[in-house]
């Protein structure tokens, strides 16, 4: 028995974020689920991949950098440049570049950035998997569900009956998986992939597509996006599917110092 608690609690860690590097996680993990282990000789992880994005820590300790329920984990590979909180973060452009770099150009991100809406989000999430693609957002958390509603609030939505809206556990700009997207008999939910395990069932949490289009909007003065990271071959499609939708694919502004 003690053996497996180290294990799983070790498969937890593993599964955590280090904290201030969602983007850099979200990137190493698509990487790593394509095939791709190694860049220059070192292992991609989400510490070489801040290294290689730019990623800013914040210059003071907080702790709104960190949900409630997770623990801090700040042991890092390499030394990253450090500034004002409002300024900390990872650039998207650079990001996708750290992607596309690693992959050694197998893999290509198409930034989407717009007018988010309910039926945006709905198409291009039941489009991604015809196009091989994870979709990487970069949303604001403040404007999400609460991550574990009650089942008769998700089941309500999905039959659209008027509903609280479950109050957000943290308000921070963050990098989560757009997952896929489960209809209901009236309206939809998000399956959302958190780099966070205490969040949700096990890092998944469901969002109406609403609710996820008003995070990327954010609402703060800075901008939210979707990275749609595709094999090389389909980057043409994505980007009709961007046009299609009406999207811009510019990286947008997140407010991160670059």
């Amino acid at each position: 028995m003690p053996g497996r608690l180290i294990s799983v609690m070790a498969e937890s860690a593993a599964a955590q974020q280090k904290d201030n590097l969602c983007g850099p996680f979200w990137a190493a993990r698509v990487l790593n689920e394509s095939g791709f282990s190694t860049w220059e000789g070192q292992p991609i992880d989400e510490d070489l991949i801040a290294l290689r994005a730019g990623t800013v820590l914040p210059d003071t300790d907080t702790d709104a950098g960190v949900p409630p329920g997770a623990l801090s984990r700040a042991a890092y590979r390499y030394v990253l440049p450090m500034a004002p909180v409002a300024q900390s973060g990872t650039p998207a452009g650079a990001l996708a570049g750290s992607i596309e770099a690693a992959s050694g150009g197998q893999l290509r991100c198409v930034p989407l950035r717009g007018a988010w809406n309910v039926d945006r989000i709905e198409r291009l999430l039941e489009a991604a998997p015809d196009l091989g693609a994870r979709l990487i957002a970069n949303l604001r958390t403040g404007r999400l569900w609460g991550s574990r509603p009650p089942i008769d609030v998700l089941l309500a939505e999905l039959q659209a009956r008027p509903v609280q809206d479950p109050a957000a556990d943290w308000d921070v700009g963050h990098f989560v998986e757009l997952e896929m997207l489960i209809r209901g008999p009236q309206r939809s939910l998000v399956v959302v992939h958190d780099s966070y395990p205490s969040l949700g069932w096990g890092g998944r949490h469901f969002q109406p597509p609403r609710v996820v289009a008003a995070a990327l909007l954010r609402g703060d003065g800075r901008e939210g996006g979707v990275l749609a990271v595709v094999p090389d071959a389909r980057a043409e499609a994505a980007e009709a599917l961007a046009a299609e939708l009406g999207l811009d694919t510019r990286p947008w502004n997140n407010g991160t110092r670059s």
